[in-house]
């Protein structure tokens, strides 16, 4: 279920429930990619005195354990855990230290989306999903290993038609095409 209402205003992102495992996930998102954005410990404020939406603390006590979406989460899930989870573009750490603050001080996980897309895209290949965002995955994803083959041979084209002139560089260029080649392989898979 996603953007359920709550009362005085309140939304909570996603709920959702593996039907194999009867997991359940109280899922919020915060996708910013710029920069100064970056989800980080402690929120900011505007002049105003406006919060910026972009701290641990802001999370924990406006999304996970405010009373009114606890309510209506309890509501729908009953009284069984469930996990909570964070997701966001980058943090002020780039996932150095973030996460484990997360989960250690607050209470809820912190995961890359960044990390998402590429662990699906990973996982899917070329299977010719029916689903249009997975194939969109599968396209981007193929469309990289494309470019990246061609950057090999492009490399490896420009190290056959190096000039070598002493044996010291012929040894180089032979072990830098062979690690070219190696990684055209790898990338066929």
């Amino acid at each position: 279920m996603t953007n359920i209402r709550c009362k005085g205003g309140k939304e909570i992102d996603l709920l959702a429930m593996n039907p194999a495992t009867l997991e359940k996930y109280h899922v919020e998102a915060r996708i910013s990619t710029s920069r100064g954005f970056a989800i980080r410990e402690k929120d900011t404020h505007t002049s105003k005195g406006r919060a910026h939406k972009i701290g641990l603390d802001y999370f924990q006590k406006q999304k996970f354990e405010h009373p009114v979406m606890k309510d209506r989460i309890h509501g729908l899930f009953g009284e069984s855990d469930y996990r909570k989870i964070l997701v966001v573009w980058n943090t002020e750490d780039d996932f150095l230290v973030l996460p484990r603050i997360a989960k250690e001080k607050y209470g809820f996980e912190v995961l890359g989306l960044r990390n998402i897309i590429h662990e699906l895209m990973q996982k899917k290949g070329s299977t010719g999903s029916r689903d249009d965002i997975m194939r969109l995955m599968e396209l981007i994803a193929l469309e990289e290993k494309e470019a990246q083959r061609e950057s090999f041979r492009l490399i490896e084209k420009a190290i056959k038609e190096k000039v070598i002139r002493n044996r010291k560089d012929k040894e180089h260029a032979r072990e830098l095409l062979n690690a070219v080649r190696l990684a055209i392989r790898e990338t066929k898979t």
